[in-house]
């Protein structure tokens, strides 16, 4: 009988959600059998809540729990720092495996490059590899994913070959055009995702906990006539609760008291990633007001991509859920800028070189401002406390460290940052805690005036 795989990936902040994890847990129970290898892709440490008060140990939970066969590497399982990493490799229950991840040539302690499973004498080699290009801890290189997976195929003798890879939807589909793969189950993306790239299956689950691929290798008449592999989506919303993976959860955050309750607010603010980057959203500027609260600065601005999706936001408002907006551990830095500089800023945080959403997105958003634009002319007008803003008219300007340390924004840099304010999800909490009355509206600080 030829082994079947259950894919999962990017769990990270569901790690905060009790019921999610349970019918995570409950979903790939119910499908698993004794042929059932059960794999990650990564990103199922991290980031998260928990995550940041555990420094990625509460994954534990969910992995002496389930028990997965197979897991790689995702660039936020190294958050923490490389000595949390490996002590997270050592302790949880799986086999980690990496060919392309390591330091001085050496690959990661207690990590593999691949594992063979034989079911009734059909060997299947499981592969794991990262992308290039992404983040990993300082010490770590990252070698070419699509040699990596060559070199190490090439010396086992398989009848089937899968690849685990956290990597973009570029590098995954060169592996699946220029290696033996039969199956590429991919993290780093979070759309669901399934397909053909010259024959070989490639499938994603998407984030959070929300999909489990079941992947059946090609070899059985029932499950395709010219052998390939085959797909089916199971969504984990819909699936049976395991109730111990759920109850190990609440005791996490009850044990960290990330689940105090901070704050109401009377309609809950949606965590939605999309609709912060198609314009003016509560959430963005809930972020954005309490960067400029905890700073006393005049203008907030955050990179709205660093915002987390999840379930909506209230009417209790938890410590929890104002950390898993955005759990990095990036500091609040303080800039004085000119309006010259603030406009400059304002033109980098709206992007039209996109193919989605529309070709238009606002990858960084304010808050002390009001900005009307034309994306039809190409045209924005900035204001400041009702009145246009004067090219030489000096602000104090409050903004993430992603946005003073990174190229993203070329506007600020290092040398920019004269104050710092804590770090920023601290500043979501305090700024819930300490507002007499937590009020987040849309205020029309973007507004879109094409005809």
């Amino acid at each position: 009988m030829v082994p079947r795989l259950l894919h999962y990936s990017d769990i990270e902040n569901a790690h905060d959600r009790p019921e999610r994890m349970g019918r995570l847990a409950g979903t790939i129970d119910d499908r698993r059998d004794e042929r059932t290898l059960v794999v990650g892709t990564g990103d199922d440490t991290a980031p998260g809540a928990l995550g940041i008060e555990t420094r990625g140990h509460h994954s534990l939970a969910f992995f002496e729990r389930v028990e997965p066969d197979i897991e790689t590497f995702g660039n936020h399982d190294f958050d923490y720092g490389l000595r949390n990493t490996r002590e997270i490799v050592a302790e949880s229950p799986v086999t980690w495996v990496s060919a392309n991840v390591g330091r001085d040539g050496d690959p990661v302690t207690g990590v593999d490059p691949a594992v063979v499973v034989e079911r009734d004498g059909h060997r299947v080699g499981v592969i794991g590899v990262s992308g290039r290009g992404i983040h990993l801890a300082p010490a770590l290189t990252v070698g070419d994913p699509v040699a990596a997976v060559r070199r190490v195929a090439a010396d086992r003798d398989l009848d089937s070959l899968v690849v685990l890879a956290h990597a973009s939807d570029e590098t995954v589909r060169e592996i699946a055009r220029e290696t033996a793969a039969n199956a590429v189950l991919a993290g780093h993306c979070h759309d669901v995702l399934r397909e053909r790239v010259d024959g070989t299956l490639l499938v994603r689950p998407g984030s959070n906990g929300e999909v489990v691929w079941e992947v059946t290798l090609g070899g059985e008449a029932d499950v395709a006539e010219d052998g390939e592999a085959t797909a089916t989506r199971h969504d984990v919303t819909h699936g049976p609760i395991d109730e111990t993976m759920a109850d190990r959860v609440r005791a996490n955050l009850r044990e960290t008291g990330l689940d105090k309750v901070v704050a109401t607010v009377e309609s809950p603010v949606e965590r939605d990633r999309r609709a912060c980057l198609r314009g003016e959203a509560r959430l963005a500027n809930f972020a954005t007001d309490a960067l400029r609260w905890v700073a006393d600065a005049d203008v907030a601005h955050v990179d709205t991509r660093g915002l987390r999706g999840g379930p909506p936001i209230g009417p209790d408002v938890r410590v929890v859920d104002l950390v898993g907006v955005s759990p990095f551990e990036a500091g609040v830095f303080v800039a004085t800028v000119s309006g010259r500089e603030l406009r400059q800023l304002v033109a980098e945080s709206h992007r039209s070189d996109l193919d989605t959403l529309d070709g238009h997105a606002w990858t960084g958003q304010f808050s002390g401002i009001e900005i009307q634009w034309d994306p039809d002319a190409g045209e924005t007008e900035v204001s400041f406390d009702g009145s246009p803003l004067e090219p030489d008219r000096e602000l104090r300007l409050a903004t993430n460290g992603y946005v003073v340390y990174t190229d993203e924004f070329q506007t600020l840099g290092p040398a920019d940052a004269r104050e710092l304010h804590g770090l920023q999800y601290r500043a979501f909490v305090d700024y819930a805690r300490g507002v007499s009355d937590l009020s987040v509206e849309l205020d029309g600080r973007i507004e879109d005036i094409a005809d």
